[in-house]
């Protein structure tokens, strides 16, 4: 039997099994309704494919009896133009703020007067992305309430008319009518049903918030920052396509369950007030999972009762978001900005140049060549601007000429500093060298795509600091780990066979490097194969693992929880390094951001295996000196 004939009489099943659940069978005998058949699926691929209507499927469909489209969007966008015969209805007229839906006979009444009964076929579109939701959040609503036949337009209004189709300005309403609900409570998650559950493993919680929001920024008046302790975050952006349809079944399965997001387990969704979370819920049901709800009163009730635990990243204020930056440029005092504090943005980047930069960056952005805070430029020795004698190791330079540098980038004592980058390791490898002088340094998430994505402004004009500056740096020798400290622990784990109780080196390059199949570079200098003996893998600090598709930070959670399973937790001395100090800089924010008290960051594998003199503690700063003496281990740790 194909997928597509296995569908129909599944469908045909789910439908009589909701009516028997909502004890609605009698109500509904002799409703006259829409061939389910009469309107298309986007696609026969999803598990339930029926809910999700193409737009072609609906331009011929319109007029058809039975048929009730439904715009969710603002009545100013439905004045403007709508899909014909649309009616419009505004998600907010059905809940107050901090508790969720209104009581159901004011619910009943409402839909009622608008034309709504539990009869029709309803198709709801919205503007996708820009309603945040609106669309789900109403087909939520109706299913919860006993509608059986509530379907989404594929690509909203978004794609409606980007295809050209048909609109109109005339307002549509509909006779009013009798809704009488059929109630489907295991639709709607509470904030005790959560509670009561929240550390079962049958149960998942998906935030479908900002990453922002989930950290631990507070942006809608929410009364604590953070999240519910063990939800997942899938951004509620996450679930279109650049067209705005909605992510294919391959893409969708491949979303949840990576994080652990599976059939067999109980399934709610969370947001502000339940708006996001509702289209999460829609997208649930699409793709076939059995037992979803949607917790309508969210965070914004959550938050404000101080019984419930909210879990957030102890420092989230190290990661900010374009909106803060952008209140910055505005000349605003956002949420944690120093008071008195001027600020700098920074494109950070490898090279006097540029290209990222130059193609456009955010407005007064200064680009940061990584070799200011690194003591070498051997491709190019005769250039004193980023040398230190000519040296060719990639580590911190000393902390004289790191403030000389600093200072010359427009640095001063009381300077917030934001950095981003193309490569988010060069931006975070800046984050640390700053947070080593002291100064206030924060990371944006994103970066310049986020900052594109979020309506930002693009500049290509180049820009430089407007003065040298007058940092005085304060070094925090705490987070910047030296060889001998890093070879008395590959000593002691040579010595006793296991690794200090306290101490832990955290390798974050490539599996392939840490067990020593490959060096990893095309620098002739590195040619030493391994990595430090005892180190621990921390999978590597690369996009693939440590960021996300949209080039945004991998939930903090999530890493926190890859860390773990290899013994990486926050009552040890953490000591990150990979090949010259740039990806282990990645690792060093999240813990920065996790609020770990002892990190430190190696520069690194670099200055270990190719530098560094055993017997006299010398650095080798003119040449490779590829010491034997230093000890090297490869292969996997016990095998």
């Amino acid at each position: 039997m194909s997928r597509k004939s296995f569908i129909l009489p599944m469908l045909i099943l789910a439908i009589a099994l909701l009516l028997t659940g909502c004890g609605s069978s009698t109500e509904n005998k002799n409703v006259v309704t829409m061939p389910t058949e009469s309107l298309e699926a986007a696609s026969d691929d999803y598990p339930n494919g029926g809910l999700l209507v193409s737009g072609e499927s609906l331009a011929k469909s319109l007029g058809s009896p039975g048929l009730i489209v439904i715009d969710a969007r603002s009545k100013s966008a439905y004045d403007a133009g709508h899909i014909p015969g649309a009616i419009q209805l505004s998600h907010g007229n059905f809940w107050t703020r901090g508790s969720g839906l209104k009581p159901l006979g004011e619910l009943q009444t409402l839909l009622g007067s608008a034309g709504i009964s539990k009869d029709g076929t309803y198709v709801v579109y919205d503007d996708t992305t820009a309603s945040w939701g609106a669309a789900g959040r109403i087909f939520w609503m109706l299913e919860y309430l006993g509608c059986y036949d509530v379907r989404l337009l594929n690509g909203g209004w978004d794609k409606w008319t980007a295809d050209k189709r048909a609109s109109e300005t005339v307002t549509r309403t509909l006779p009013a009518a009798t809704f009488t609900a059929s109630v489907n409570t295991a639709l709607r998650a509470t904030k005790e049903s959560i509670l009561n559950r929240m550390t079962k493993k049958d149960l998942v919680v998906i935030d479908a918030r900002t990453d922002e929001e989930f950290l631990g920024w507070q942006l809608y008046g929410e009364a604590r920052g953070g999240h519910i302790p063990g939800a997942v975050n899938i951004p509620y952006a996450w679930f279109f396509n650049s067209d705005k349809t909605i992510l294919a079944d391959g893409n969708l399965k491949a979303l949840f369950e990576s994080r652990g997001i599976t059939s067999d387990k109980d399934i709610t969704a969370n947001c502000t007030v339940g708006i996001r979370s509702g289209f999460v819920y829609f997208t649930l049901r699409l793709m076939g999972y059995p037992r979803v709800s949607n917790y309508d009163a969210s965070i914004v009730e959550w938050a404000a009762d101080a019984a419930y635990p909210m879990e957030m990243a102890t420092n989230y204020a190290r990661i900010v978001h374009p909106a803060w930056v952008k209140s910055l440029i505005k000349g605003e005092t956002p949420a944690t900005f120093p008071a008195g504090n001027g600020f700098l943005v920074f494109e950070c980047g490898w090279g006097a140049t540029s290209s990222a930069y130059a193609a456009g960056h955010i407005p007064g952005a200064i680009h940061f060549d990584t070799n200011n805070v690194e003591a070498r430029d051997y491709l190019n020795p005769d250039d004193l601007a980023v040398s230190d004698a000519n040296e060719i190791v990639w580590d911190l330079v000393k902390d004289s000429l790191l403030q000389e540098r600093l200072r010359n980038m427009g640095i001063n004592n009381n300077t917030t500093v934001i950095v981003y980058g193309k490569s988010a390791s060069a931006a975070t490898r800046i984050y640390w060298a700053l947070r080593y002088a002291g100064v206030d340094a924060r990371y944006l998430n994103g970066g310049y795509a986020a900052w594109i994505g979020s309506g930002g402004e693009a500049d290509t004009e180049a820009h430089t600091p407007a003065a040298v500056g007058n940092l005085t740096i304060n070094p925090q020798n705490q987070i910047k780990a030296l060889t001998p400290e890093v070879l008395t622990y590959a000593e002691y784990y040579r010595a006793n066979g296991a690794v200090p109780a306290n101490t832990m080196v955290v390798d974050v390059r490539k599996m392939e490097e840490y067990i020593g199949a490959v060096v990893g570079y095309n620098d002739p200098n590195i040619t030493r194969k391994g990595r430090i003996p005892g180190a621990v893998w921390g999978y590597e600090a690369a996009k693939a693992v440590y960021q996300d598709a949209d080039e945004t930070l991998r939930s903090y959670t999530e890493i926190r929880d890859l860390w773990e399973s290899q013994g990486i937790t926050p009552d040890k001395t953490l000591i990150f390094y990979c090949g010259t100090g740039w990806r282990s800089t990645l690792a060093f924010l999240y813990a920065d951001v996790m609020g770990f008290p002892n990190i430190k960051n190696y520069d690194s594998w670099y200055v270990w295996a190719t530098f560094y003199e055993y017997a006299t503690g010398t650095i080798h700063r003119d040449a490779a000196f590829n010491d034997p003496a230093m000890p090297v281990d490869s292969g996997w740790p016990g095998m």
